[in-house]
Order: structure tokens, then C-alpha cells, then sequence
């Protein structure tokens, strides 16, 4: 299955995207500050074995490739599928930081999005994003997410505990 937008196109993602630069950005401090992977160093194994498990009934984790070089540059993982009340989750990575602030997360998030909604048949997908962390917040209000939450104090980042966004969008196409 891949999904073609106007600037990335994702694809299931693979052995063949565990390269030197992906391992490059899985240890880049910059890259993971906001994700859970900052707590632990990734080598080539442990990025397979990633890879390996990446994609199932309940996780689909994309590729996330830019068109105008034809290179893998970050992944959007659709995950926590649950079949009998049919929402899942969304998380993704820009590895590359030459595409930051371009619009390709808005528009893999919608790609994820509508992917979720007409061919996995979801009613809801959510995400949690730590406070501090605006552009993955505008992403997602971007790419028409809305902010139903925010927990107070859930997460440690820095070195002292920040609030957690909870955005959602729900497929009202279908009621």
C-alpha cells in the first residue's frame, strides 16, 4: 500500500530503509527529544528488529519519503488499532532536518489520516504530543486535528515534568 501526496509519498516501511542515515537520526538528539526512543541508544540490530515488528493487523508503520529526492526522511506509524471500537494512534519522526518546518508532517499526517479513515474503516485516531513540543502541535491543528486534553505534568523532558496535548480528529463521514 503506499499513499501519495504532494511532496512525500509513504510506503510500508522496510529492511532496505535501515541505512547508516536512519541509524544516524535514531541516535540524533535533536531528532528524538520528543519521543520516547531518546531513552535508549539504537544500533543497526535493534532498528531492525523495529523494522521487523513495524507493521501488523494492529500497527502500520510508513516510510516517509520525499518525492523531490526520492529519499526516506522520517516514519508515521499508525498503531494501537483496535479492530472492536476502530480507533489507533499516530506518531511520527522527521529524521531529516532539512525538510522541518515544510509541511511534510501535516501532509503524511493527513495521508495516515484518511488512510485510517477509509480503508481501515476507524471512527477515531489520537495522538499525545509533550507541551513543548509546537511544531509537532501545529502539525497536527494544521492538518485539521483538534486538542481535546492536556494532561498536567505527565512527562519528564529536560529534566522537569511538562503537560501532555491530546489531539484527536474523528471520521463523522460515515454516521
Amino acid at each position: 500500500m503506499v499513499l501519495f501526496g504532494e511532496h512525500v509519498y509513504l510506503r510500508p516501511i522496510s529492511l532496505e530503509d535501515v541505512t547508516g542515515d536512519y541509524i544516524a537520526w535514531m541516535n540524533d538528539c535533536e531528532v528524538v527529544k520528543y519521543t520516547e526512543s531518546r531513552f535508549m541508544p539504537h544500533t543497526r540490530e535493534s532498528i531492525i528488529e523495529f523494522v521487523k515488528s513495524a507493521n501488523s493487523d494492529s500497527t502500520h508503520t510508513f516510510a516517509i519519503i520525499a518525492k523531490d529526492l526520492d529519499r526516506h526522511i522520517g516514519n508515521i506509524k499508525l498503531g494501537g488499532i483496535n479492530q472492536n471500537h476502530r480507533y489507533g494512534d499516530i506518531g511520527l519522526i522527521i529524521g531529516r532536518k532539512e525538510y522541518y518546518g515544510r509541511g511534510i508532517a501535516t501532509e503524511s499526517i493527513r495521508l495516515v489520516t484518511d488512510y485510517a479513515f477509509d480503508r481501515l474503516a476507524l471512527h477515531k485516531v489520537w495522538c499525545g504530543i509533550y507541551a513543548p513540543n509546537i511544531g509537532s502541535l501545529r502539525a497536527f491543528q494544521n492538518a485539521g486535528w483538534e486538542l481535546y486534553a492536556t494532561e498536567p505534568e505527565k512527562c519528564i523532558f529536560e529534566g522537569k515534568y511538562v503537560d501532555c496535548h491530546y489531539l484527536h480528529k474523528i471520521n463523522r463521514t460515515g454516521e
